[in-house]
This record gives structure tokens, C-alpha cells and sequence, in this order.
């Protein structure tokens, strides 16, 4: 697989996590607006929009991570910083599935009202279609957005574990915290 190491000499992944981490969370308050007939279809559009992007937002983030663990492993790290680094790559394989997931049924969805609302509302398909279609993109986005949290908070523990305030001499400051 195809890994984007960098962009512009700065690591691609911790650029590119953000895409999933704010895409993720709004296609859901988008589709969760969607539930209000009015504003249904371009909620819907946008939803899918931006579920869709960060969801190959999550590949692409992926990707680059890999390329990131394997740089940033050192023989000093402890058996703590070890455990955060695996927790934080497991977390983020298992928020793949579900953003892709979301992505698509987001897509689905929109192009489903998007169809019924060209053909002026009539439509072959029962009248609860919709709803389950609807429904069925709010809970993946739920899940989606879990999951993007749990990748993302593994993440910033396992890069922020073991920081701490720097004195004006550029010694560590154990500090009392």
C-alpha cells in the first residue's frame, strides 16, 4: 500500500489525522440534521461529503502512521510508551472499517434522496426505506465517530506521555502536577 511519508518535510500523519478527526464527527451532526424534512437533502449532501473524506481520510492517515511507528520506535522507549504507541495503532486499524462504512452509506443515503426528489418524490421503494436509510447512516457515523475518538485519544496520550514543562535552562522540570 501506497504510504504518503511526508508533506512539505513535515510527517504526514499527524497533518493528515485531522482530516477523520474534524470530517468524521460533522458528517454525523450533519445526518443527525438531516432528520428534519426541510433541510434533509443538502444536510444529506454535505453529510456524505464530508463522511466520504474522512473516511479516505482515515486510510490516508493510516497509511502515513505506519510509516510514523516505524520511525519513531527507539530501544529507550518504555514498556509504558511501547503499550501507548500498540494501543494507538490498534485503535486506529479498528476506525478504518467503521469511517469507510459511514462514508458509503452516507453516499448511498444522499444519493437515494437526491433520486427520489428528481423523480418528485415517487419512488419504487417502500416509504420506510428512507427512514432505515437515514437511520442506519446516523448509527454508522455514531460508531465512526467512536471509534475516530478512540484512535485519536490513544494518539495524543501516546504522544504527550512522558512530556513535561521545560525549565529556562532546557532542563526537564519533574514538576509536581
Amino acid at each position: 500500500m501506497y504510504a504518503l511519508d511526508t508533506i512539505g518535510g513535515v510527517p504526514a500523519h499527524p497533518l493528515l489525522v485531522h482530516i477523520p478527526v474534524v470530517l468524521v464527527p460533522l458528517g454525523l451532526i450533519l445526518a443527525i440534521a438531516a432528520i428534519w424534512p426541510r433541510i434533509r437533502k443538502p444536510m444529506l449532501v454535505v453529510a456524505a461529503c464530508a463522511a466520504a473524506v474522512g473516511g479516505i481520510g482515515v486510510l490516508l492517515a493510516a497509511g502515513a502512521g505506519e510509516s510514523l511507528e516505524s520511525a519513531v520506535r527507539s530501544p529507550s522507549d518504555t514498556p509504558a510508551e511501547k503499550q501507548l504507541l500498540r494501543d494507538h495503532t490498534e485503535k486506529g486499524d479498528a476506525a478504518q472499517a467503521p469511517a469507510v462504512a459511514f462514508g458509503i452509506i452516507a453516499v448511498g443515503t444522499a444519493a437515494e434522496e437526491i433520486w427520489r426528489r428528481r423523480r418528485n418524490g415517487e419512488s419504487k421503494l417502500p416509504r420506510w426505506v428512507p427512514v432505515l436509510l437515514l437511520g442506519t447512516t446516523v448509527a454508522t457515523g455514531a460508531v465512526a465517530t467512536k471509534f475516530v475518538y478512540d484512535a485519536g485519544h490513544t494518539g495524543a496520550k501516546s504522544v504527550w506521555s512522558g512530556t513535561s514543562a521545560k525549565t529556562e535552562g532546557g532542563e526537564r522540570d519533574g514538576g509536581d502536577d
